[in-house]
């Protein structure tokens, strides 16, 4: 694999930002396999994401978002293994650019990466006010072999509603509702309700920012078996991690929100 920090902005406008790659696992703690690595883009010493787009103007976001996935691909396609892709896209790029979909599935084929191993994530917590328009690229995505996933799921402004109306392949939950959840029973409601409505929907539902054992337990408790955070593995620069480097909490026989655990869980190595 090259290195992730050496592809960043390589052959490109002088003005483009140049960005690494990182990778964090998401897990199946039922089967305990890693089912998929999300990429995620890092500024220079691994700043967040939204510093390099910032520095993106507008016009340039679809030639940005696209090579960014040509960078995503070089960096895992030799390596895959069995796990799924997940990459992110902009509402914005996906529902204004006239082939987008088309354009990713040309890269996918150049870098002989299977369209079925790949999820496109689209951010709810970015307005998306064109759900006919979202139905219309998840058609098209579907075409190709492609998958959705709507990310930040249960807070944005389109709910159960958008859910219903273009039924996507996946949802990843808000962060807020998982944060605490084992002390918030509001927000155990909610989320019992997502994963409800989602399995009757034949859709699957991944809890994301996972930080503590307690809301650990309390998500498996609630009937979520696929789970990524900073408790399970932070994303690694450069390379993903198996599930060799990653050690699931024990819970002891009581209620999962009292958050107790085995005192002797080996928790996994930062990087």
């Amino acid at each position: 694999m090259r290195d992730a920090n050496n592809q960043a902005g390589a052959g490109r406008d002088a003005n483009t930002p140049r960005f690494a790659i990182a990778f964090q696992p998401i897990i199946d703690i039922k089967a305990r396999r890693v089912v998929a690595h999300e990429a995620l883009l890092r500024g220079p010493g691994g700043s967040p994401a939204d510093g390099v787009l910032a520095r993106v103007k507008a016009p340039d976001r679809p030639a940005f978002e696209t090579a960014a996935i040509d960078a995503i691909l070089a960096a895992r396609g030799a390596e895959a293994g069995e796990a799924d892709l997940h990459v992110n896209i902009s509402p914005a790029v996906l529902l204004r650019q006239a082939g987008m979909i088309g354009t990713l599935a040309d890269g996918l084929a150049r870098a002989g990466f299977a369209p079925g191993r790949l999820v496109i994530e689209v951010t709810e917590g970015e307005r998306i006010d064109d759900a006919a328009g979202l139905r219309t690229v998840i058609a098209a995505a579907h075409a190709h072999g492609l998958r959705i996933a709507l990310d930040d799921f249960g807070t944005g402004y389109g709910g159960l509603g958008l859910l219903a109306e273009t039924l996507p392949d996946l949802v990843k939950l808000d962060m807020t509702l998982v944060r605490d959840i084992h002390h918030h029973r509001v927000r155990r409601s909610l989320v019992s309700g997502i994963v409800d409505k989602a399995g009757a929907l034949g859709l699957g539902v991944i809890a994301v920012g996972v930080e503590s054992e307690g809301e650990y337990h309390c998500l498996t408790e609630l009937g979520l078996t696929l789970v990524q955070g900073f408790l399970l593995a932070p994303p690694v620069t450069g390379r993903a991690i198996g599930m060799d480097e990653i050690a699931l909490p024990v819970r002891r026989a009581v209620p999962a929100w009292l958050g107790a655990v085995d005192d002797q869980v080996v928790r996994p190595l930062g990087h």
